[in-house]
């Protein structure tokens, strides 16, 4: 199933349904199983750079186009809308929470 989720998600051609996805994501399955512990590094390198980009700038409009950080916020923004709409995310709690402190 995540294998297939995961070529879906690329664009790729996958055997997995609409309707599956939602009864996976309705009990709870993890898409990506331990990817946050993983990742958490690394996410909090980039946060600081928006926190920088926030103080340089005076906002958290990060352009898309401006490289690796524009790419992140737009990631952040789409797992949060993901969670928003009760489907598997990548957004913690804790992330949110950083994410609003600033």
């Amino acid at each position: 199933q995540r294998q297939q989720y995961r070529m879906l998600e690329k664009g790729k051609r996958s055997y997995i349904c609409d309707e599956r996805i939602g009864k996976l994501d309705s009990i709870g399955f993890q898409w990506s199983p331990g990817s946050q512990k993983r990742y958490q590094p690394k996410w909090d390198t980039i946060f600081e750079e928006l926190q920088s980009y926030k103080a340089k700038y005076g906002h958290c409009n990060v352009p898309r186009r401006s490289g690796k950080l524009g790419t992140w916020v737009d990631k952040q923004r789409v797992q949060y809308r993901l969670l928003l709409d009760g489907r598997q995310s990548s957004m913690a709690d804790e992330r949110i929470q950083k994410l609003e402190s600033i």
